[in-house]
């Protein structure tokens, strides 16, 4: 990954090039206009991203059918540039954290108001597809009927994965070029504010306990608290020199295990008051 992070880097023909294409592939496009944004600032970010915004752009232009995605994709970029500038001027993870789920809620329901239809349809789908769940399963298992809410909810969590993960990419590369292991510095600081740690609990536990539409809900609002609960893992590893073989199991638990998820939020939670890897001496 580091060539192409340099190949970015050498001017903006180069960035814009990857900036276009790279929407052919996962997370390339947002990560290139992040990278350019933490680098050189807001000007040179936006005309990066001018590129990155073309080939939903002319999605949007040119099929009434595929203007949901586009508008997704179009929200995601334009989410993970203005985090990256705000990561720029506060060197704040955290904040920034908080930013995306704000900037992603705003672009989920925005999205809402603007292609009802479309957003009416994937609600249906998603119903159906349930109810064919729902026969083949027992008699004794009910499915809550999944509404418009859940889907704007699902829209908004998709938004912000996509750009934390884009954000991550470009800090990464970053570092790499710049400032070597200063990203893996500050991941394993990172921190919520009691406050910042408060507010998403509240949410986290307010849509988990109404179930069925805020059920995703429930999921974008713990995006900054899971972030600091995977840095705590990240910090421990590095820590006790235990390998990166432990990362790759953690991960692949992560994915497989649902109650890991809430355990790592529970940590985090508790980690704004108790700050626990101050106790942790390492290896």
């Amino acid at each position: 990954m580091r060539p192409l992070a340099e190949f970015i880097m050498r001017g903006r023909a180069q960035a814009s090039v990857v900036a276009l294409l790279g929407s052919l592939f996962p997370l390339i496009s947002p990560a290139a206009v992040a990278l350019v944004t933490l680098r050189r600032g807001m000007s040179d970010g936006a005309l990066i991203l001018l590129w990155a915004l073309l080939p939903a752009i002319a999605t949007l232009w040119a099929s009434e059918v595929n203007a949901f995605m586009g508008m997704v994709t179009l929200a995601g970029i334009l989410t993970t540039y203005g985090v990256a500038l705000l990561l720029r001027g506060t060197n704040n993870w955290s904040r920034a954290l908080m930013a995306l789920v704000a900037f992603s809620t705003l672009a989920g329901l925005l999205i809402a108001q603007i292609v009802p239809d479309q957003v009416a349809s994937i609600t249906d789908a998603l119903s159906e597809m349930l109810k064919g769940v729902q026969e083949q399963a027992s008699p004794d298992v009910a499915f809550e009927a999944l509404g418009v809410g859940f889907v704007i909810g699902l829209i908004s969590y998709v938004i912000a994965i996509n750009s934390v993960l884009g954000l991550v990419l470009a800090r990464w590369w970053q570092s790499l070029l710049y400032n070597p292991g200063g990203f893996q510095q500050e991941f394993h600081q990172l921190r919520l504010s009691p406050v910042q740690g408060l507010i998403c609990f509240a949410a986290v536990l307010y849509c988990w306990t109404q179930g069925g539409d805020y059920q995703a809900w429930s999921s974008l609002f713990a995006i900054p608290l899971l972030m600091v609960g995977i840095a705590m893992v990240h910090f421990i590893v590095k820590a006790r020199n235990m390998g990166g073989q432990w990362l790759v199991l953690f991960y692949m638990a992560l994915l497989l295990v649902n109650l890991l998820t809430v355990l790592l939020v529970t940590l985090a939670v508790m980690d704004t008051w108790t700050n626990f890897r101050a106790r942790i001496q390492p290896k």
